[in-house]
This record gives C-alpha cells, sequence and structure tokens, in this order.
C-alpha cells in the first residue's frame, strides 16, 4: 500500500461504513454454536476509512480528469488501509497458539478477512480501532432460470433480439459499437477463446504485455495466464456485453475490450465469500495496482450475482455498499441484476437505495413477448434507505428472457434471468461512453433513466423500475451533454509523408469553445516524441506533421484546453491510445482483386455440391454457416457454393489465382470464411481443413503457406485478413507468383463452407528525401526560407513556386504551417 502523502489527511473519516454493533449480531450467533476453539471466518472493519463520498465530490466540483479522481482515490484508499490497520495487523502477528489463520488485508475499504477463535474475534471487536466484526458469508450467482442449449439463432447473420429490442443496431449505424472503453464483469469467469470474444479480451493489447493478470483475476488459483470460466455463466454475460465477429451478432458493445474476475461459483467445493468478492473490486478497481495509471481501469462492471437470507443476510445487508461506491469512485459504474425471486424482493446488494444511484439493479423483460416484465424478475419496494422508508426498485429493465449468447468450448446457449438482463445495461453504458467519454457514473445512470421507455405504471414502479432501456436515446443524451467533441472531416490519414508536410485536419465541436492557442497534434516515434501546434483556419484546425524515416510507425494524438478548463484528448485515452500512421509516400498495387470482374482465376470442382463460384452471397447465412456478405463491401467474393444449404460435400475444390507480379516484393493480403460445422448442424465437425498454398513458377510446384482447421477460432465462421510480407515467404519473389485456396469434405456427415475475398499485392515506397520547408533549396528551413515565402506569396502555378509546398497552385497558410512544423530542420 502506498503511504498517504499530509494533503491527503483530511479526507478521512472514522466508521464511515456503519454495518452494526461492534459485534455483529449473526457473526455473535455463529459464536455461540460453535465450541472455544474452533476458527470461525470473519471481516474486521477498521475505523478509520477514507472519506470517499466528501473527495469525490471536491473532485467533481474541480471538474477533475477520470485518471487523476482515480489515482487521488485510489491513493487515499490505500493510505487509509495502511493508517487503519497497522497496529492491528501487529496485536494479530502476536498471537499464538492457533488462535488466528488466514489474515488477509484489503483497501478498497479497510478491512482484514481472517479467521479466528471466538475469544479473539471479541477482543478485536472491542477495540477502538475496530469498527465491527462481520461474518464472511457466503455468496452465489443469480442462476438462470432455464437454459436452452441451442446451436443457431433465429437471426443468425443478424443481431439477437435483445440487442435489436432496445435499438442497438440503429447506435452501431450511428457510428458507436463501444470502441475505446474496457467492460468488465464480475462472474464466474470468461472463455477466451471464444470466437465472439476472444480478439476483444484487453489482455491482447501491447500495453499487457508479460501483464495478462491485469485483464483476467482468478482469486482461487492465481491462474492469470489466460481467461476460462469455471463454469459457463461468466462466458455467457460477457458474451451479451461486448461479444461479435467472427463470432454471432451477440453483443451490445461489440467495439468495446473485456476485462474478468473470475470469484463466483466456482466449484470443486471451493467455497465463495464476502472476502472472494474484496478481491475482486479491489482488482477491477485497480487491476495493474498502480494508482498512477488508469489505462487498466474497466469503464463498468456488471454484477449477476446476489445474497439471499437462506445465506444468513438480513435485508438491507450493508456488507458490500463500501466496496461498491468505492470502485465506483474510482472510476467504475457498477451495477447488479435485481434477483430472479419474484415478489419476493431483490437480492443484496441491488436490494439498496440509498440514492438515486445506489445501487442500480436491472430487471428483466421478454424481448419476444413485447418486452413485458419477465414473471421471474425480482420486484420492490425495498427498504434499504438511509431513513429505512419505502422506496421503488429496481432501476432499470433490459431484456433477459430466451437470451441468446456465448458459452465455453465455441458454442452459444440461451438463458433465461436477470443475470441476462444487466449485461444489456453495461454494454448500452458502453456506447454512451464512447459518445461522451467525460461522463461521470451518476451522469451516465441519469441519462439511462431519463430515457428509458416507460412501461407498466406511470412514472417509477416496482416491476420495470424507470422503464426499458433505449439504447438509441441514451445515446442521443450522452452526444448533448459533450463539452468538447474532436472530430476529423477529412478523415485521420493512414500514410504520412517522410518528407514532411502531411496535414492533419481537426474540428472541434460541442457545447464548449477551445482555449485558443492550446490545441496540438502530438506525435511519437520509438523514443522521440513531439508536438506541433494547430492553427485555426476557417471553422477547422490544421497541424503538419514533420518529417520521419521512411516506413516509421507513427503514433499521434490531438490535445486541447477548452474555456472552461477541461483537457481533452483524442483519442479519449490518449497518451495510452493513440491512433496511428506509416511513414511511405504511397502505395504501388501489383495486383487486386475484389473479384466484380474476372481477372483470371480457375476452379477445380472435384466436390459434388459447394464448389467455388463468383458470385454476390444469398445473404442467408443459412444453417450451413456460410458467408451472409462479401468481406470488403464491394459486393462479390467466391463462395462454395451459394444455396441456402449448399456447402462442400464429397470431394475436394480449389481456386487458383491468376499469375500476379510479386518481383518487387511487398505485401500479400487476402480474406478468407472458413468453418467446418463446429456451430453447425453437421454431424462430424472439425474434422476437415482449409488449405492456402502458394507458388513461385506459374503453378507448376506448391509451398504451403497456412493450414485453417481442423479446430480453433478460426475454423468455426468470420472473415479473417491475412497479410503475408512477400520477402518472408518460403518462396522467390517473381512476376509468376500465384496462390490458391483449397477446401474440402473428407468425413462423412461434416458441414464444410469457405469464402476468398480481396486478394491483392501491394508495395509501400518512399519518395527521395526533400525537405519540406526548403523553398531556397539549400538544405535547412531557417529565416531565409521564411523570406523567400513572403517573396512568392500569392497565387502561383503548380511547380513554379519554390514554397508552394503542398502543391495547389497557391502559396499560402498552410505552406507556412509545413515550414513551421520541419523549422530548424
Amino acid at each position: 500500500m502506498q503511504t498517504l502523502t499530509a494533503s491527503f489527511v483530511v479526507v478521512m473519516s472514522a466508521a464511515s461504513v456503519s454495518i452494526g454493533g461492534e459485534l455483529d449480531a449473526s457473526l455473535e450467533a455463529v459464536i455461540n454454536h460453535s465450541s472455544g476453539k474452533d476458527r470461525v471466518p470473519a471481516l474486521v472493519y477498521m475505523t478509520l476509512q477514507a472519506d470517499v463520498d466528501g473527495l469525490e465530490s471536491q473532485l467533481l466540483e474541480d471538474r477533475t480528469p477520470r485518471r487523476d479522481r482515480h489515482t487521488v482515490i485510489m491513493t487515499a484508499l490505500q493510505a487509509a488501509g495502511d493508517l487503519g490497520q497497522a497496529s492491528v495487523l501487529d496485536w494479530l502477528n502476536a498471537q499464538s497458539g492457533g488462535e488466528v489463520a488466514n489474515v488477509q488485508s484489503f483497501w478498497i475499504t479497510s478491512v482484514i478477512a481472517l479467521e479466528a477463535t471466538p475469544g479473539t474475534l471479541r477482543a478485536l471487536a472491542a477495540r477502538e480501532d475496530v469498527a465491527i466484526v462481520a461474518p464472511d458469508y457466503p455468496i452465489e450467482l443469480v442462476a438462470p432460470t432455464s437454459i436452452d442449449d441451442d446451436t443457431a439463432s433465429s437471426n443468425r447473420g443478424g443481431p439477437e433480439q435483445g440487442l435489436i429490442a432496445i435499438g442497438v443496431p440503429d447506435v452501431w449505424a450511428m457510428g458507436y459499437d463501444g470502441t475505446g472503453t474496457i467492460v468488465s464483469n464480475i462472474d464466474t469467469g470468461v472463455d477466451g477463446s471464444h470466437p465472439a470474444l476472444a480478439s476483444r479480451w484487453r489482455g491482447l493489447n501491447p500495453l499487457y504485455s508479460g501483464h495478462p493478470e491485469w485483464a483476467f483475476y482468478d482469486p482461487y488459483l492465481g491462474n492469470h495466464n489466460f481467461p476460462y470460466d469455471g463454469g459457463s455463466h461468466g462466458t455467457h454475460t460477457m458474451g451479451t456485453v461486448t461479444g461479435g465477429a467472427p463470432g454471432d451478432q451477440i453483443g451490445v458493445a461489440p467495439g468495446a475490450e473485456w476485462i474478468a474476475a473470475a470469484p463466483i461459483d466456482r466449484g470443486g467445493g471451493i467455497p465463495q465469500t464476502v472476502s472472494d468478492a474484496i478481491l475482486s473490486f479491489q482488482w477491477i478497481a485497480d487491476p495493474d495496482g498502480n494508482p498512477l495509471t488508469s489505462f487498466d481501469v474497466p469503464h463498468t462492471c456488471s454484477n449477476s450475482w446476489g445474497l439471499v437470507t437462506g445465506h444468513g443476510y438480513p435485508e438491507c445487508d450493508q456488507t458490500f455498499w463500501s466496496f461498491i461506491d468505492n470502485a465506483e469512485a474510482a472510476g467504475v459504474i457498477v451495477l447488479f441484476s435485481a434477483g430472479n425471486e419474484g415478489s419476493s424482493g431483490l437480492r443484496r446488494p441491488g436490494d439498496r437505495a440509498y440514492d438515486d444511484y445506489r445501487t442500480m439493479a436491472v430487471a428483466a423483460v421478454d424481448p419476444y413477448n413485447g418486452n413485458s416484465i419477465a414473471s421471474f424478475s425480482s420486484r420492490g419496494p425495498t427498504n434499504c434507505t438511509p431513513t429505512g422508508g419505502s422506496a421503488i426498485k429496481p432501476d432499470i429493465a433490459a431484456p433477459g428472457v430466451s437470451t441468446r449468447s456465448s458459452v465455453p468450448g465455441g458454442g452459444y446457449s440461451s438463458y433465461d434471468g436477470t443475470s441476462m438482463a444487466s449485461p444489456h445495461v453495461n454494454g448500452v453504458l458502453a456506447l454512451m461512453l464512447q459518445a461522451n467519454p467525460d461522463l461521470t457514473g451518476e451522469q451516465a445512470k441519469q441519462i439511462v433513466y431519463d430515457t428509458a421507455v416507460e412501461a407498466g405504471s406511470p412514472g417509477k414502479d416496482n416491476d420495470y423500475g424507470y422503464g426499458i432501456i433505449d439504447a438509441v436515446a441514451a445515446v442521443e443524451s450522452a452526444l448533448e451533454t459533450v463539452s468538447l467533441t474532436v472530430s476529423y472531416p477529412d478523415g485521420r490519414p493512414e500514410l504520412i509523408d517522410p518528407n514532411g508536410g502531411t496535414e492533419l485536419v481537426v474540428r472541434f465541436g460541442g457545447n464548449v469553445a477551445p482555449e485558443p492557442g492550446t490545441a496540438l497534434l502530438n506525435w511519437w516515434v520509438g523514443p522521440i516524441s513531439g508536438e506541433e501546434p494547430m492553427l485555426a483556419v476557417g471553422e477547422n484546425h490544421v497541424g503538419v506533421f514533420p518529417a520521419f524515416g521512411c516506413g516509421d510507425e507513427v503514433l499521434y494524438w490531438v490535445s486541447v484546453e477548452s474555456v472552461e478548463g477541461d483537457y481533452v484528448t483524442s483519442p479519449y485515452n490518449a497518451p495510452i491510445d493513440s491512433w496511428s500512421a506509416e511513414a511511405w509516400s504511397g502505395v504501388e498495387v501489383a495486383f487486386d482483386d475484389d473479384f466484380n470482374s474476372n481477372q483470371g482465376w480457375t476452379v477445380y470442382a472435384g466436390a459434388g455440391t459447394g464448389n467455388w463460384e463468383r458470385v454476390t452471397p444469398s445473404g442467408s447465412g443459412g444453417t450451413r454457416c456460410d458467408n451472409a456478405t462479401d468481406q470488403d463491401g464491394s459486393g462479390m467474393c467466391y463462395v462454395s457454393g451459394n444455396g441456402t444449404e449448399e456447402d462442400i460435400d464429397d470431394g475436394t475444390t480449389t481456386l487458383t489465382s491468376p499469375a500476379m507480379d510479386a518481383s518487387g516484393g511487398g505485401t500479400l493480403r487476402y480474406a478468407r470464411w472458413y468453418s467446418n460445422g463446429a456451430s453447425c448442424d453437421g454431424a462430424d465437425p472439425n474434422n476437415d481443413i482449409f488449405v492456402v498454398d502458394i507458388s513461385d513458377d506459374d503453378g507448376s510446384s506448391w509451398v504451403e503457406l497456412e493450414v485453417v482447421g481442423p479446430g480453433g477460432s478460426e475454423a468455426d465462421g468470420g472473415w479473417f485478413v491475412k497479410e503475408w510480407t512477400i520477402e518472408d515467404l518460403p518462396v522467390s519473389m517473381t512476376d509468376t507468383f500465384r496462390i490458391r485456396f483449397t477446401a474440402s469434405d473428407l468425413n462423412e456427415g461434416s458441414v464444410v463452407e469457405a469464402a476468398v475475398d480481396a486478394v491483392s499485392i501491394t508495395r509501400m515506397y518512399c519518395d527521395d528525401t526533400t525537405m519540406p520547408g526548403d523553398a531556397d533549396g539549400d538544405g535547412d528551413v531557417d529565416t531565409d526560407d521564411i523570406l523567400s515565402l513572403i517573396a512568392q506569396w500569392g497565387p502561383c502555378p503548380p511547380g513554379d513556386c519554390s514554397a508552394d509546398f503542398d502543391g495547389d497552385g497557391d502559396v499560402d497558410t498552410d505552406d507556412i504551417l509545413i515550414l513551421l512544423a520541419n523549422f530548424g530542420a
């Protein structure tokens, strides 16, 4: 834990966790039924706690950015743990005779978990630095009320019904899919190999290299190297949050990345207790364990588990309240499923109604039946309020009946339960936060409530809460609250001229103006970084990239301050996240085929059905798991039969390219689709392969490039774009280069589908080095060049003026920007 600086000492408070008396009554009952030597699991809450509510209020009033709020909150929480627990830990270490075991210290709230004899627990409860000693209760997930192990969706090729019911596809059409956000859950774990989830695991981000434990947390076995699911529940709930291509369209926010903690219902006789959940909330609040960083902190966390009286929890039990509040103060929006207990009331802690936002509880509706409330969905009211008076619960409703989502092993199943509803809300929050990353948790929740589609009784009611979540209205409202936006009217460059002079044009919008003179184009190449001023040109701001080395990868981002003092970057998490481009003068295309014309491909039709043909895909997808569309959007591609129920049967089909010129090297690129029935109706899945070969002698001999299948995430459908550096291939660079794609059905009963699109050979090049801004040609950009530019100011025939650096026929402001970007070079 980090030491609290002197300036933070004022944010400490005494006994801010008010759970009950000095020794919890439930724990007292357990102690009274145990022998004096039995060790009882318990949680010891310290008197000294960080005043998170007060600190967060001040930070929000000061308009402190999320990343800085995270640092301050984490530092205060960890310092409170250090200061408040030191004496107690020393006392526990001094105990002997087996009276104390398994001591563990936490800081997300200053708590010590342990197992201790009744006498030791009573002694702890009598200490002035201990607020209360409470039981370490068991916890469990909100189990689905029904499970249908289906393998196909009625909407195959399109989004699931729950997404359609709340308008998610319309939000995608607006350009928002959760990109730039991190979503999370606390559940049974997640199958990190599932096609719908694998590419979205945050642990694949280069920032996490060598640290998968920042993206997956296994509190039992410590197996953090790669996500796995101890059951199936967590994979299903995460699929609804962010699952997508190359798997099925099951997730609300397929552009988001995910992390997961796995403390719930792990099986194997491992008891799950409150202390396990504390570990998970503590990890979710700061996955990399560094308060100074926030790139790792998820924006949302859905929880499809809860506590009931049968566990020993009284109604309105406050055990989890401080953990949730502190995680939210650290920047994570936390929500819970209401429960599947119907009229018996909500599970804890979703029953909490401390204010309008704590704790957000989600009910389930049936998207196949007019979004009517599900019979099992837990209903209010609740008395878990500051005064003990009645309050309406739950808060919001979302689809939770026949929710089809991912399950371990690459398949899909349909579950019923409020466990399926809260992930829909999790995903919508991610869409909102992409639209407006500056939203606080309370602002985001209020927008969800204000934009909900009313159902049931007028106003908030004990069935639907405020109503059914409306993704479109929520995102539109989030956009309306943006203070300062950054857009790129001319797009962002993929290539930057290595000789300098490439312009980046941005347009600032929103409700607040940028502070003049604060806009910067920031860049980074390897260990070298720099910043260029962005000058106002009409309604835009323009920055100019300097010269870079040929082929350099250039990372860049835009920063600006608003007139209200907000610091805004694009992308939002810059410089942790950034845009990227490469320093090349241009691209030479040696071969390019989108299959909208016949460029000389040949087909060997050795199969009974499903031989290669160049078509516009039928769009059905079908039960044969073929591609519903082409990959590059041009319309046509090669497929293995275009009939709805047609696949490769009884043999092999080969697609061979015409001769292509690879003599100059470059990049070979193609898109492929392959499915051998893992998620289809075949009787013999995962027993066929797709082979790609290459030739440097016009097809006289062939070398194997890659084999897809028989198993794996790329053998279950979905477009995959493959790129190969020609210089690295095991063939010579010739002008008689060919590629061929072979798909076979060699096993009875299997379902095999394949497709190929967008085949190309391209080469990047750099022009001879010149120095943009060197108007007098002396090899330096200096004052003499400024004078030369001024002398040439105005219209100028292209090529006639050395100061017309952008070649537009005018020596003007744009040319000044190019000169200034390279001044001194």
